[in-house]
């Protein structure tokens, strides 16, 4: 429950920021127009999903009971594909919030690169890269809509989603019971997260050196900024790994409970709150509007 209420605590504010800053974005996109916040919206729009997929899966159903007064909600979802899909959007937007923040980093360095030369490709090409994004992780993610998806039981009496294809043995840790997850979802993301993660860090250092060799009217700032953005970034993407990581390695270890209950909703939650507050700090134009 203590999960639950601090989730709320800093998902509430962070999501009217990230709100605002489109709602900003939006209403003066005439001057704020740019391939940069054609990203920034499409990252919303997919950390949107993310929130509420999470919230569903991970938060709200570990703290409903069989016979809670939301308790039907979950035994309705066990009986249809929603289950399945919940399932693999849990796997499929890990995909897509590592791609898009590697994209994101990618169009950073292009755009301080040569502005004039790469601005107008984005804008006229972004649409096939958001399509790659979004649909290529289903080549892994797709074979969930195959398997059995259920919210089954959890000794404590809340619910819990698991799949036929992540079942193996059960693992009991810390009065709750987790099915091992199967190398068939985790090594290719794991894979694919430690890529964009270095991939991220090598596009953002790139702009910073970018940065560092501009002229002294506008680096002073933006030094301090992109080291920020780096540290972020960086974190977070290493994080995300990390726990994806030690899931798949450590199925039944005594910890392994305690990064499912708590880590995955984190970790989550950190890609979709970094993005506005970033936003906000760092963008003088969003903040400023």
């Amino acid at each position: 429950m203590w999960l639950f209420v601090l989730a709320l605590i800093y998902s509430i504010p962070s999501l009217i920021l990230y709100f605002a800053t489109v709602f900003v974005i939006i209403k003066y996109w005439k001057s704020l127009k740019s391939s940069f916040f054609v990203w920034y919206l499409l990252d919303f729009s997919m950390n949107l999903l993310t929130t509420c997929v999470t919230f569903i899966t991970l938060k709200l159903s570990s703290v409903t009971c069989q016979t809670c007064f939301l308790s039907p909600i979950y035994t309705w979802l066990s009986s249809n594909l929603i289950s399945n899909f919940l399932y693999c959007m849990m796997y499929h937007l890990s995909y897509v919030q590592y791609a898009i923040t590697t994209i994101i980093s990618i169009n950073r360095m292009t755009i301080i690169w040569n502005h004039y030369l790469f601005e107008p490709l984005w804008r006229n090409y972004s649409f096939v890269l958001i399509f790659v994004i979004y649909f290529l992780p289903f080549i892994s993610t797709g074979q969930l809509f195959e398997s059995d998806c259920t919210f089954g039981k959890r000794l404590d009496d809340t619910f819990v989603l698991s799949c036929s294809l992540v079942r193996g043995s059960p693992c009991l840790s810390r009065g709750q019971v987790f099915f091992q997850p199967t190398s068939i979802l985790f090594t290719p993301l794991i894979i694919f997260q430690i890529g964009c993660m270095v991939c991220s860090i090598i596009c953002n250092a790139t702009s910073l050196i970018l940065v560092v060799r501009a002229t002294k009217e506008i680096k002073a700032k933006m030094e301090i900024n992109f080291l920020i953005l780096i540290i972020v970034t960086t974190v977070v993407l290493f994080l995300g790994a990390a726990i994806s990581f030690i899931l798949s390695s450590y199925p039944t270890h005594l910890m392994y409970s305690f990064f499912h209950t708590y880590g995955l909703p984190l970790i989550s939650d950190l890609f979709t709150i970094m993005h506005p507050w970033l936003m906000y700090v760092l963008s003088n134009p969003v903040r400023l509007t």
